[in-house]
């Protein structure tokens, strides 16, 4: 029913098929890892809350009187403005310095936010 030459055509399929799957796993083992090491620096932080910095301890002035305590400044001005923002243009900002949620990078001292 079958000739010699179509036997052997269909071994040769067979033997690609096989050799097109061991390369498709060799690729597949080795662009895994190479998916995790960019998720890592890349994943974008999770949490956009920023901490209060603790106030100083009040202590007593001159006369004895404990002096009262120092509010912190709030993070937004009226306008909606962060005091600290990253100067790469990522959204939010702080009312401390520190490094964005975003991008890790230090944040920078927004002048606006000063302005009335």
């Amino acid at each position: 029913m079958f000739n010699k030459d179509s036997i052997i055509f269909v071994e040769i399929l067979d033997q690609m098929k096989n050799i097109l799957l061991i390369l498709s796993f060799f690729a597949l083992v080795a662009l895994l890892p190479s998916c995790k090491e960019q998720t890592k620096t890349d994943a974008p932080a999770t949490s956009t809350e920023v901490s209060p910095t603790p106030a100083p301890a009040p202590t007593a002035d001159p006369a004895g009187q404990p002096a009262a305590p120092q509010t912190a400044e709030p993070a937004q001005n009226a306008k909606g403005v962060w005091h600290f923002t990253c100067p790469k243009g990522c959204e939010g900002g702080s009312g401390a310095q520190g490094t964005c949620a975003k991008c890790g990078g230090q944040l920078a001292h927004n002048a606006a936010y000063h302005q009335q």
